[in-house]
């Protein structure tokens, strides 16, 4: 640095420090307005059940560690949360939300001979827990009931004057050990 130029820094500095000397005087009230000022500056503090706490915008201040903390916090839940579903779903077991399709169908069932009585019994009934008793239909012996029934495949019989087991004739039939004859009905796709 050039004698010329640091004559004249100082010589700037002599100038400032001489406006900066002197001793300021305040009058008597100055601490008063001094406190009054600073009261009426002041944010008016509201408890935290109050509608306007809810709606002041606050300033939060982290530290970059802090912030990565948490950020790592966040992303291990949602891990441990991710991997619990696949663990539930890998073991074969649906989650709770599961959509379910309850579709009922009603299905009528028909009879057709002569009788005083007819039932009908099958596996969606525990075969004559609770039969359904068939209505006449006309004098030609005609029976009739409609039975709602979910999608599957049922089997089912009708029970004549409360003791004869007949399959019904219209339908692809089965046997059991017993070599008992029962209809097939499948509802549904």
């Amino acid at each position: 640095m050039s004698d010329d130029r640091k004559q004249d820094d100082e010589a700037f500095g002599e100038r400032v420090a001489r406006l900066l000397r002197p001793v300021e005087r305040f009058d008597d009230n100055f601490e008063t307005d001094l406190v009054s000022a600073i009261r009426a500056d002041r944010t008016i503090e509201t408890r935290p059940l109050a509608l306007a706490w809810w709606s002041t915008p606050r300033t939060l201040r982290l530290s970059p560690l802090v912030g990565l903390a948490m950020a790592a916090s966040l992303a291990a839940v949602v891990s441990l949360g991710t991997l619990g579903l696949a663990r539930t779903r890998s073991h074969g077991l649906e989650p709770k939300l599961a959509m379910v399709h309850d579709t009922v169908n009603v299905v009528r069932f028909v009879f057709v001979g002569q009788a005083k009585t007819v039932s009908l019994v099958g596996d969606f009934n525990a075969w004559g827990a609770q039969p359904v008793s068939l209505e006449r239909t006309g004098t030609d012996g005609a029976w009739t009931a409609s039975v709602p029934l979910h999608n599957g495949r049922h089997e089912y019989a009708f029970i004549v004057d409360g003791q004869r087991w007949v399959a019904d004739p219209f339908a692809p039939s089965t046997s059991d050990e017993f070599n008992t004859s029962s209809s097939i009905i499948t509802v549904g796709s």
